[in-house]
């Protein structure tokens, strides 16, 4: 068996028919499946602060929610930076819904992660159409998460909310720490390629060779062997924070596993749909997903995740990590403080 991974006609066909039917099955199951939880109908403690710290009444509650233009808007621009930074805009959307809504971690949990697997399911489209996914790898890692990420859907109830914004704010810092340091590492000269190259046939890597829709050919050695054993804790963490997984596997990618950052975001897109979609399959049978809310949200990301894929190729990728950096930096700030 060759070593070479080789993107054809029939991977990409295969990945638009995956994707479709994913679609479905989520879609005539959140049809069937009666919702056994109601949101909480009260301000949470960022709500009230936003309003200068006046209570509204409780009838008043529906009025003080955010409009569906705004979701709409929201989830455009959510959709469109998350397809571009590859992170399908988890650590965004969920400290969002934090605020608009305030919601138990399993609603909070579920509704983020449907939002995360349209706004992936668009944009692993969009990448599909210019060749840059490494299918073997990203089927290898999401084997791999699976069991982490069916677990972590029976787990919400045991953490209370603050705590689990205290723990996802130090997460988000950690890794905006971590990629500010990591960034200069991305330019090699000739004698740290060589090296590369020989510890990754010395390690057994598997090579990773194709051309893209652009023309621009790829080469590379990818250490499955790692990545594997990362996403068997990653599976875990990423349905359990609700973020889909993309945060955790664009550094990975690009940093530990050597990945272009080209090929990096488009695979770690196609790793946050599959993985999403086994986290949320729990939480649609137990009826913790808020359909009516992710709606407009939903749709927005969809749309702006197209426009992702199509403005990633022209971005710088130093440009794009910083302005990924400082948006990890204000959500956990905003965290602390709810």
């Amino acid at each position: 068996m060759s070593d070479t991974n080789e993107v054809t006609y029939d991977w990409l066909s295969y990945a638009k028919i995956g994707t479709l039917i994913l679609c479905i099955l989520i879609g005539l199951v959140a049809m069937f499946t009666p919702a056994q939880k109601t949101p909480q109908q009260t301000l949470t403690t960022m709500q009230v602060a936003l309003q200068g710290g006046v209570v509204a009444a409780p009838g008043a509650v529906a009025a003080d929610l955010p409009a569906w233009w705004v979701l709409l808007f929201t989830g455009l621009a959510i959709g469109c930076y998350g397809t571009i930074v590859g992170i399908g805009g988890g650590p965004i959307i969920l400290p969002l819904l934090v605020f608009f809504y305030g919601w138990e971690n399993e609603l909070l949990v579920a509704t983020s992660l449907l939002i995360v697997f349209l706004n992936a399911g668009s944009g692993c489209i969009g990448y599909s159409m210019q060749k840059r996914i490494d299918y073997k790898g990203g089927i290898k890692f999401t084997l791999a998460a699976m069991p982490g990420a069916l677990i972590s859907s029976f787990t919400h109830h045991l953490i209370n909310l603050s705590f689990f914004n205290i723990i996802f704010g130090i997460f988000l810092i950690f890794l905006s720490v971590y990629t500010i340091f990591s960034i200069n590492n991305l330019d090699k000269t000739k004698e740290q390629e060589k090296v590369l190259l020989k510890e990754a046939k010395a390690g057994g890597f598997r090579r990773v060779k194709f051309m893209d829709a652009f023309g621009v050919k790829y080469d590379f050695f990818a250490n499955d062997k790692l990545g594997v054993s990362m996403n068997l804790l990653l599976g875990f963490f990423c349905g359990f924070l609700g973020i889909g997984g993309g945060v955790f596997q664009v550094p990975i990618l690009i940093f530990l596993l050597r990945y272009p950052s080209h090929i990096a975001t488009a695979t770690s897109h196609f790793v946050t749909l599959l993985t999403c979609a086994i986290a949320l399959m729990p939480h649609v049978f137990l009826g913790n997903v808020c359909y009516g809310e992710a709606l407009w949200m939903g749709i927005g990301v969809i749309v702006g995740a197209q426009a992702g894929a199509r403005i990633a190729p022209k971005l710088n990728t130093k440009v794009t990590l910083y302005l990924f950096v400082v948006i990890l930096i204000v959500l956990a700030v905003k965290l602390f403080l709810v």
